[in-house]
């Protein structure tokens, strides 16, 4: 029993290279897959980030700065806060500027 040489074996899904690619390609994807995803990683998460932390770095005493500067005015304000609230404040203070009239 010959088989009829123009069918082809259901056996053979294409050509033998590109069958032998395949194969290939599937029997390395635990190992190509990976690193795919961690070259994918560095350049489009990793490389990014840390230039992003280089700027933020260079910008640290600007930013400890303006930290000071309105830290420092938040504590006079919530001072000045807590005084009117005081009612011997707010009368000493209501004194103080009839004595000036």
């Amino acid at each position: 029993m010959d088989q009829d040489p123009t069918i082809q074996s259901a056996r053979h899904a294409g050509p033998r290279p590109l069958r032998d690619a395949w194969h290939w390609t599937l029997h390395w994807s635990p190992v190509w897959i990976p690193l795919v995803l961690l070259a994918q990683i560095l350049i489009l998460g990793l490389r990014p980030a840390l230039a992003r932390s280089r700027a933020l770095d260079q910008l640290t005493p600007q930013v400890m700065e303006r930290y000071d500067a309105t830290h420092a005015t938040h504590g006079d304000l919530t001072r000045e806060a807590e005084a009117w609230e005081d009612e011997i404040f707010v009368e000493r203070h209501r004194r103080a500027l009839n004595r000036g009239r």
